[in-house]
């Protein structure tokens, strides 16, 4: 699926991104208008899930439309997210809960049901592809489907079941709308706590976005230094996928940093481990966005894991990037912002694979700013 996450892709696609972006910003006017904040925390997952919903499936579900943005599919990710903790442990449990038909799964758990909806959608739509591959024709772009039925991209293997198809399409559904909404929120919040780093960041982005009606590409945004070094940040401060990614250690074994590791060994690392270390970041628990413009920055450039590195890296880091681009430049130059109650308590989280945040979620006045 690697030229449907391209970096040219996403710059042809960007229109798409950008169309998700000025909706989440009209709904933001539009609260602010009522006289109440609006909140971010399941804002920005509505912007994340519609984005990739429809890149990946040309079917978008539409959750920016919900009411306050509590939609159906995102308050179901986030009530889910304590039983992967159970099934990681208890694999019984996890065929169990899996095997049940979904009328099942919605009686059994209701706050979940638009997880089971949606994913009844994707399972439609996989069954539809299957049986007939020239629906692809429609389709008002390529979608990850064209790429895993393609075969070219097969090298003469045969082509993905349809229960494949699904899981691969779960696993983009995920990985795509958390990871990329905690990096949003986390950064927003802590830019509104530091009034010098907002000031910084609207002065850059005036420069580069003069009338409020014409939006820079992501090709001109990405040339802002203080921009890029805040989206940096975010993604080092945010949880990203918690959990430590499992290995097993080969036959031969391994030796890692002058220690031997035996075959067979489970051994586990997640990007959290690395972008908290105190040897490799100073102050990591500060948000700092000006540690990437000192000038020995390039040295931590290795240690920004949020993606991964090497062949198994995150191949939606050309989407994700695009989408953190345009969402700060827009609510930083559109808005003037205000917390309404939201504290760092409320951002504590605990391990679910991905992090669950236990606080209140953030909130804040979003404030239309003249041109």
């Amino acid at each position: 699926m690697a030229p449907l996450f391209s970096r040219r892709a996403i710059c042809e696609l960007q229109g798409l991104v950008q169309g998700n972006v000025d909706r989440l910003c009209k709904i933001l006017a539009i609260n602010n208008a009522a006289g109440k904040s609006s909140d971010l925390f399941f804002g920005l997952r509505c912007f994340t899930m519609d984005t990739i919903t429809y890149f990946c499936f040309a079917k978008s579900v539409d959750a920016l439309a919900e009411p306050d943005f509590k939609a159906p599919i995102i308050e179901a990710m986030e009530a889910s997210l304590p039983a992967f903790v159970v099934f990681k442990h208890f694999s019984l449990i996890r065929k169990a809960v899996f095997g049940m038909p979904p009328w099942l799964s919605v009686l059994t758990s209701p706050q979940t049901a638009g997880l089971i909806h949606l994913q009844q959608l994707l399972g439609a739509q996989v069954n539809e592809v299957v049986k007939n591959p020239e629906a692809l024709k429609d389709s008002p772009h390529r979608i990850i489907y064209h790429e895993l039925l393609s075969t070219k991209a097969s090298k003469g293997e045969p082509l993905p079941s349809a229960g494949s198809l699904y899981e691969e399409a779960q696993a983009l559904m995920f990985g795509g709308a958390d990871t990329t909404g905690n990096a949003l929120m986390l950064g927003t919040f802590h830019l509104l706590g530091s009034p010098g780093y907002v000031d910084r960041l609207k002065e850059e982005l005036y420069s580069a976005w003069p009338v409020l009606d014409e939006p820079p590409k992501l090709e001109e945004l990405e040339k802002l230094p203080f921009l890029t070094a805040v989206i940096k940040e975010s993604l080092r401060i945010s949880p990203g996928v918690a959990s430590p990614l499992l290995r097993v250690v080969p036959a031969t074994g391994a030796t890692v940093t002058g220690a031997y590791i035996p075959p067979n060994t489970i051994v586990g690392m997640s990007g959290t481990f690395v972008h908290s270390s105190k040897a490799i970041f100073k102050n990591p628990e500060t948000f700092d966005p000006e540690r990437w413009l000192d000038k020995d920055s390039a040295s931590l450039e290795k240690w920004l894991v949020a993606f991964s590195k090497g062949p198994r890296m995150c191949m939606g880091q050309n989407l994700a990037n695009c989408e953190m681009y345009l969402v700060f430049a827009a609510l930083f130059r559109r808005f003037d912002l205000e917390l309404d109650g939201t504290s760092v308590d409320d951002l504590t989280w605990r391990e679910c694979f991905l992090p669950h945040f236990q606080g209140r979620h953030l909130q804040a006045f979003c404030r239309p700013v003249a041109n």
